[in-house]
């Protein structure tokens, strides 16, 4: 039996929907739908009542997933503690971000924490769904994050602490002079250039169009999730696209600038998160020096 069946379980059990638990473990549907079917096998029952929508457990199912959820984290906590045990021999924190930050910010981390620290940094990159489900797994010792009050990025970084190192603003840009008709009408929808479905951008994009109901009105131009693509486009004067304020340098906000009032976007923070029982000295001393330098 592999730890990541039981991952995969009770991201299925969180998510109640195949596709989302999915993604959110970076597996295809398909893939994603093996694991399952293998632990239920494993089991000797089904965990899952076949063709509920949203998915729902078996009672054995129930049972087991307060099992699983106790036996990932002791056994990711044994893990920690022997890393911490040796983290003198491997001296590396594990830091996770997404592609935004991991551009605007590390620099800043970096900067924060000093020239004279004595830890070095190992820096996982991807989407936010996929750096978070790392930091979940066990993979990294901090996760720097997006995170919107009205849309919390993953309920179970609830169970993490967090630190708000500064405020952002996720709000649409266009190239400076043009606005494209924002926000459109339905004879006349503005070119949108929009995040793919699985990135967490998406979803603050759809909470924007929900509480807009039929007052915006757009064609899909361009669809990607990396921001930095994004904004490339929008520099090059293909449409609007909704960005965090911090991924919009110096340099490009003197080609592209904000379009619409602030009904159109939506405030966020950019947090770091850890373990409530941090894994080692060196990483306590990271956080309080990201907890001294916030305002």
């Amino acid at each position: 039996m592999d730890i990541r069946w039981l991952q995969d379980f009770l991201a299925l059990a969180e998510l109640r929907n195949f596709t989302r638990a999915a993604e959110f473990r970076n597996l295809s549907q398909a893939a994603f739908s093996r694991r399952i079917q293998s632990l239920e096998h494993w089991v000797g029952t089904g965990l899952v009542v076949k063709g509920s929508q949203p998915v729902r457990l078996t009672d054995a199912g129930e049972q087991f997933r307060e099992g699983a959820q106790v036996s990932v984290e002791r056994l990711l906590e044994t893990r920690a503690a022997i890393r911490s045990s040796q983290f003198e021999v491997m001296s590396q924190i594990r830091l996770a971000m997404p592609n935004v930050l991991a551009r605007s910010d590390f620099r800043q981390l970096l900067g924060v924490i000093g020239t004279g620290a004595r830890s070095s940094f190992s820096v996982i990159v991807g989407t936010t769904a996929e750096v978070t489900a790392r930091y979940l797994a066990g993979d990294a010792d901090l996760l720097l994050a997006h995170d919107c009050p009205m849309l919390p990025s993953h309920e179970s970084l609830a169970a993490q602490d967090r630190l708000v190192l500064r405020a952002d603003r996720f709000l649409p840009y266009a190239v400076r002079g043009r606005d494209f008709g924002f926000p459109g009408t339905p004879r006349t929808p503005f070119p949108l250039i929009a995040y793919a479905q699985r990135a967490y951008f998406a979803q603050l994009f759809e909470h924007i169009l929900s509480r807009a109901g039929n007052r915006l009105s757009y064609r899909m131009a361009v669809q990607c999730d990396m921001s930095d693509v994004l904004k490339e486009v929008i520099v090059a004067g293909h449409g609007v696209g909704w960005m965090p304020e911090s991924a919009v340098d110096a340099a490009s906000a003197a080609l592209i600038a904000p379009v619409g009032g602030p009904e159109w976007e939506l405030p966020m923070e950019i947090c770091a998160y850890r373990p409530r029982r941090s894994p080692s000295p060196q990483v306590d001393a990271v956080w309080q020096a990201l907890a001294a330098k916030v305002p």
